[in-house]
């Protein structure tokens, strides 16, 4: 009786597991390379639509603040590490670092209020300085040429940054618009552009950093009889 159950059970267990032995085969590599790189970004986008639905379930005014700095923190951290795809533990650190950004940007909504009560920092006049996106386009660079090209360690922080403060705008954009000093700003991000645009981001961010860094540095030396080293 114990050597049918034993044969029925291999029967069995051959039969169950035979599919997802088979379903490698059935795909070619090709298809199988894209599902591999497309996963992160389905996943980012879950994260994005399930932290909005916890959000839009909380009634209480400081619980509700505190979700919402957190989700911009998480955004922020799995948006890098599609981005970095983390090789190295100092990507993951920077997955740290990237979700420390995005939830230090609401600081000014303190700094405009010159108050740490969180209702007046909740309802300003104006939106805070740091929720301009327009510091994208001037920090990036700069941290790029002063910071990055001459600090190895900190050779990823202009992607950081971008991709911190980018996915912060674009969740915030969804209720308020981007705001683009000094031009203005745009109507509210209808949902299904917000997500599109936070699943972007990141391969922009990726495409960005792979084409900067297959450029050689070249960097003028001190005066010692060479004039440039490649």
């Amino acid at each position: 009786m114990a050597d049918f159950l034993h044969q029925t059970y291999n029967i069995f267990s051959s039969f169950a597991t035979y599919p997802f032995q088979l379903l490698p085969h059935c795909f070619p590599p090709t298809f199988k390379h894209f599902a591999v790189q497309i996963i992160p970004y389905g996943f980012l986008g879950s994260i994005c639509y399930i932290l909005d639905v916890i959000f839009l379930a909380i009634q209480h005014r400081i619980l509700r603040a505190l979700v919402d700095n957190m989700a911009h923190g998480v955004i922020a951290f799995v948006s890098w590490c599609v981005v970095s795809e983390v090789l190295t533990r100092k990507d993951l650190a920077d997955g740290v670092l990237s979700a420390f950004i995005a939830c230090a940007l609401d600081v000014d909504h303190f700094i405009a209020a010159r108050s740490f009560n969180l209702q007046n920092a909740l309802h300003l006049k104006n939106r805070p300085f740091l929720h301009s996106t327009t510091i994208v386009f001037i920090l990036v660079p700069i941290l790029q040429v002063w910071i990055a090209q001459n600090v190895s360690s900190l050779r990823s922080l202009p992607y950081v940054f971008a991709v911190s403060v980018i996915s912060h705008h674009l969740r915030d954009g969804h209720r308020r618009g981007l705001w683009f000093w000094p031009f203005g700003s745009t109507p509210p991000l209808p949902y299904w552009v917000y997500i599109t645009c936070t699943l972007v981001t990141p391969y922009f961010v990726k495409e960005i950093k792979r084409s900067i860094a297959k450029f050689n540095v070249i960097s003028i030396s001190r005066p010692t009889g060479t004039l440039m080293d490649v």
